[in-house]
């Protein structure tokens, strides 16, 4: 299991700084992200700072629209943390344990189930191929995912207030899904530290010209980031000009736990070597059926998921990517949006309620409704959100990101809009 990794000034998710007072919480906020509030916003509290974007291009093209606005317009993280009782930082073990043994029992039984049926001579081949193998594929492939959020929340400390445990227990549920946890963890705080951040985050930002040109000009996006096989290829090479692979663990971004990584990845191939192993008895087409096909579902979910918490093509969605001058940790985290996953939403532990998960991951899952009805009631001004199907908007999402993510060198602000032709 990795060992305790040092905190890092993430959030006072990862910080896990929560005590009884509000005073010393907004302290312990205010201390973890000083780094990325002070700098990227000294002059936050200074509203004249507002003519600074007189010059701006395309902060005037948007200052007329509610739906955008810019590091001035929001407040601290430590006002908007007031608003929130001091329960919803608090994790159970228990109760977070109860999820991971629902999700799993859910998985083995829908595993029995398909075994059963597939092992059964009386039932039809036809039947079995054309109409058990997909409903299982789906299923299994969306418990799988439902698995992953369950070990991202590991990574994220709103599992419990225990690293270690947090560490053992994610380690655990992503080596099921072949995915190194440590290193994607890491990853994964550095999105939340630098979230629309065009010049710092990590996955999904809009490309400048001169990058395209210098770093990868013949570089060309697969339809739909190739869904679950494009998972694979990030997880290998990484995304874009400033691309980390995470079987590497001697990436730069991973040196802060550096034993964690390698041991995150050593579990992944001790998994594949089991995968291969099976492959041998039960044969290579069994082995794809009962876990790959369900595995390029649930990486298909992550992909579309994690793209459409930062994208939308709606007319009520707008979701502002900055350069590091222009950008702040609350306006960059709000720039995110709220979907309804339908029946789905529960079953993927709440994911998708995502603007309170960014500002604040530290907050568990199962309280992401609650305090989003809080954050909601209180700065209305903030809310992104769609009840859109989803696969029609990422559909029409990633056209519009594919037509307009090459940005210019100049450009300060930049929003997908569907009225707008990018040059």
């Amino acid at each position: 299991m990795p060992p305790l990794e040092p905190f890092s000034s993430q959030s006072m998710v990862d910080s896990k700084v929560v005590t009884t007072s509000n005073d010393n919480d907004n302290d312990n906020l205010d201390n973890n992200y000083r780094d990325n509030n002070n700098i990227n916003n000294r002059n936050k509290d200074n509203k004249d700072n507002k003519d600074d974007n007189k010059d701006n291009k395309d902060y005037y093209d948007y200052k007329d629209d509610k739906s955008v606005f810019t590091k001035y317009d929001v407040p601290k993280i430590t006002e908007i943390r007031k608003i929130f009782p001091n329960k919803y930082f608090h994790s159970s073990v228990l109760k977070s344990f109860q999820y991971v043994i629902w999700d799993l029992s859910i998985v083995t039984i829908l595993f029995v189930s398909y075994l059963y049926i597939d092992s059964n001579p009386n039932i039809p081949l036809f039947l079995k191929t054309f109409v058990v193998l997909p409903i299982y594929t789906f299923s299994q492939g969306t418990m799988l995912w439902s698995i992953f959020v369950l070990g991202h929340d590991c990574g994220h400390g709103s599992f419990s207030k225990y690293n270690l445990l947090n560490d053992t227990v994610g380690t655990f549920l992503h080596t099921i899904l072949l995915v190194p946890y440590t290193n994607w963890k890491l990853s994964h705080r550095h999105h939340h530290k630098n979230t629309s951040n065009i010049d710092k985050d990590e996955v999904f930002f809009p490309l400048k010209k001169s990058e395209k040109q210098e770093k990868m000009p013949s570089s060309k996006v697969a339809p739909y980031f190739g869904l679950g096989f494009g998972w694979l290829i990030y997880l290998l090479i990484g995304y874009g000009p400033r691309a980390t692979s995470h079987i590497n663990p001697f990436d730069p971004l991973f040196e802060k736990n550096r034993l964690g990584a390698i041991i995150s990845l050593t579990s992944v191939i001790i998994a594949l070597c089991l995968l291969s192993y099976g492959s041998m008895i039960w044969g290579m087409i069994t082995i794809i059926k009962y876990y790959f096909l369900p595995w390029l579902v649930f990486s298909s979910w992550l992909v579309i998921t994690t793209f459409l918490h930062h994208h939308g093509a709606e007319e009520n969605v707008k979701l502002p990517w900055f350069i590091n001058e222009e950008w702040s940790y609350v306006v960059g985290n709000l720039s995110s949006v709220d979907r309804n996953y339908g029946i789905l939403h529960g079953i993927t532990h709440n994911i998708g309620t995502h603007q309170v998960h960014h500002l604040f991951p530290v907050i568990p899952h199962y309280y992401l409704k609650e305090t989003t009805k809080i954050f909601q009631s209180t700065y209305p001004q903030f809310i992104r959100e769609s009840n859109e199907p989803i696969m029609n908007t990422f559909i029409s999402t990633f056209k519009l990101w594919k037509s307009q993510y090459l940005i210019d060198d100049d450009t300060r602000i930049f929003v997908y809009d569907k009225n707008k032709k990018q040059k």
